[in-house]
């Protein structure tokens, strides 16, 4: 008699292992960006859409750094894929996934921020490659309110 066959259950548990370690260590960029802004840390909890952090409002420019810290963790940690493919390949799909303008997702938060920065001029100059190399800057903004604003009968 034969027993069953689980050859395919380590390599399962092992890829749901570094995938939560991803998710965790994203959450850790989070929190790091924004304690290191000035942002008090509500909490941290566990959700049916994985993970999550729950901090008090700040400016856009904060923001929008807390929230890319998360998936710039990931981003960095790709760095192991020498040591671990599998860790790597979390990170890396945990950091790219959250970057997509998905509904809830960092990607989401940083390009509404983006937006509404760039409506009200408020966004730090030091933020402005993350807006697509000065894409959104204040100066561009200007200039394409000057040009709207041309008198038609001039």
């Amino acid at each position: 008699m034969h027993g069953v066959d689980l050859y395919w259950f380590f390599p399962v548990v092992k890829g749901a292992f570094f995938g939560l370690l991803a998710m965790a260590l994203h959450e850790v960029g989070h929190l790091c960006a924004a304690l290191g802004v000035g942002l008090r840390v509500k909490r941290v909890g566990l959700g049916w859409k994985g993970m999550y952090t729950v901090r008090e409002a700040g400016p856009p420019g904060k923001n929008v750094v807390v929230s890319a810290a998360g998936p710039a963790a990931n981003l960095l940690l790709i760095a192991f894929w020498a040591w671990s493919p599998i860790f790597g390949l979390a990170n890396l799909c945990c950091g790219v996934c959250n970057l997509l303008p998905i509904p809830g997702s960092d990607g989401e938060r940083i390009l509404g921020l983006l937006r509404e920065s760039s409506k009200s001029n408020s966004l730090n100059p030091a933020l402005y490659p993350l807006s697509g190399a000065g894409a959104i800057s204040p100066e561009r903004i200007s200039s394409d309110r000057r040009e709207k604003s041309v008198d038609p009968a001039a």
